[in-house]
């Protein structure tokens, strides 16, 4: 095993380019069998751990709790697992969460919040959210972020059929009797891995459209315009992201522009179509910005936080504030400054800036950050505009994800032979991996074409990756 800048990494596999025959005929072959039979069903318990952690109190209150206490039974040991393996990306990204989450609890371990909602919610925050948060770490490779994806929509769209049968309280239905802003935040999410599951080929069009609709009918009948601007925005952003891809491949892309924009045409020229709420933000929005209470939680947050530079302490808001009807300003970019103080609000806001701006320029030649930047943004709207730092989890596994989705981009931006976190042991060998069916090295053609980029020697280039395998990778160094 070798060690370069903090990350593990091993020799190349026996069936990989450029391993030594005769080795890989002594090296007993367990790994690519205990792939075949168990790499499915790894990775759909690790991405069902984070849908949990997720959605759980979107689902009635046993059904919930069972979900959050099966989410921490499994998370916990497969955390373990991951640290005992030579070859993870769990320890770069658990090193950052804690630094993070560290700095958000100074505050609190500096001065203990003296009534009982600061306490609940400093506990919460070193509790539930940051589990849930670490949980991003048993995340393997793009194998498990896609299954991820899959069934963030599974969960959205039994939520969505929830929100539509419901009965609704002044338009707005609360599915399984949950807050209707965080029913629509999981909808949207799903909506951003609906668009990127069907730009990458995962996804049929036919299906695709179908689950577009269903899930944009559900997020309509809760009413909720904050989280619907933040899908928009999060789509808008991951569109982007597809198009600044170095493929051939931009074609659903363009679609993706072309039905956005006459989606946008439509709602502008016929807003009577929307629901009473999502009109009438769209006919005049001012009322919303300016005259709202979210408006006057705005103006008082920014005042106490040019008065209070170290912040007024967790859970004290309220009572600085003057708004006893309200515990938190609705918006966590004005909440952490005002509570925490300008070093820890202003720390936290310039990291998720820097894993954004690294998202962008990685979406470049890698799809897997196109997605999670879309998730990171769609979070960072919707956060603007509801609830506290613990009902934030979503921004927080989106910063997670970011810094995981990175990490797998600087191992594999290394020369040498490449550590199996970038597809976990879930990738089972293809034709393409320069290894027969029984196991026997064999010389790898160099893949050209016109319109292919070159690359290095032994190394897919983007439009050619076998499913499973990202581009730019082969099974190992090139054959000579």
């Amino acid at each position: 095993m070798m060690l370069r800048e903090g990350v593990a990494t091993e020799p190349a596999p026996p069936w990989s380019a450029g391993a030594d025959p005769a080795g890989s005929a002594s090296r007993p072959r367990t790994d690519v069998a205990g792939d075949a039979r168990s790499g499915f069903a790894s990775s759909t318990v690790r991405a069902v751990t984070l849908v949990l952690f997720l959605n759980f109190d979107q689902f009635p209150r046993l059904i919930g709790r069972t979900f959050l206490f099966t989410a921490a039974g499994l998370a916990l040991p497969l955390l373990l697992h991951e640290f005992s393996r030579r070859t993870t990306a769990a320890r770069v990204v658990v090193g950052w969460i804690l630094l993070l989450f560290g700095g958000l609890a100074l505050p609190a371990l500096l001065h203990w919040p003296e009534i009982d909602y600061g306490r609940q919610k400093v506990v919460l925050l070193m509790t539930l959210t940051l589990l849930s948060t670490l949980a991003v770490a048993i995340v393997r490779g793009r194998r498990d972020l896609r299954m991820f994806a899959w069934l963030l929509i599974l969960s959205a769209v039994i939520l969505a059929v929830a929100a539509l049968t419901a009965g609704d309280s002044g338009g707005r239905s609360d599915g399984f009797g949950s807050n209707p802003i965080w029913l629509a935040r999981a909808i949207g999410a799903a909506l951003i891995a609906v668009a990127w599951l069907y730009f990458q080929r995962w996804l049929a069009m036919w299906l695709a459209a179908s689950l577009t609709v269903l899930l944009s009918l559900g997020m309509f009948a809760t009413g909720s315009r904050g989280p619907l601007v933040a899908t928009v925005l999060g789509l808008f952003v991951l569109v982007l992201a597809g198009l600044r891809r170095k493929t051939a491949r931009g074609k659903r892309e363009w679609i993706g522009v072309t039905l956005m924009a006459g989606l946008v045409v439509t709602v502008m020229t016929l807003p009577r179509l929307l629901p009473p709420r999502m009109y009438a933000l769209i006919v005049d929005p001012s009322d919303e910005l300016f005259d709202s209470a979210r408006a006057e939680m705005r103006q008082r947050t920014l005042s106490m936080i040019a008065e209070y530079r170290g912040g007024v302490g967790y859970g004290n808001w309220s009572d600085v504030s003057g708004l006893l009807s309200f515990n938190y300003p609705h918006n966590l970019w004005l909440e952490l400054p005002a509570e925490a103080g300008w070093l820890v609000g202003g720390g936290f806001i310039l990291a998720t800036v820097v894993v954004a701006a690294r998202l962008w320029g990685a979406a470049r030649v890698d799809s897997a950050a196109g997605f999670v930047l879309g998730l990171l943004v769609f979070a960072v709207v919707a956060v603007s505009t509801s609830g506290d730092v613990n009902a934030d989890r979503p921004l927080f596994t989106a910063l997670a994800l970011g810094i995981l989705v990175l990490t797998w981009m600087r191992v594999k931006g290394r020369p040498g032979p490449q550590p199996s976190v970038l597809d976990g042991p879930a990738a089972r060998p293809s034709p393409g991996d320069g290894v027969a069916g029984d196991g026997r090295q064999r010389p790898r053609r160099p893949v050209s074409g016109p319109g292919r980029s070159p690359g290095p020697p032994g190394t897919y280039p983007a439009e050619a990756a076998p499913l499973g395998r990202p581009a730019g990778t082969g099974g190992g160094r090139a054959a000579r």
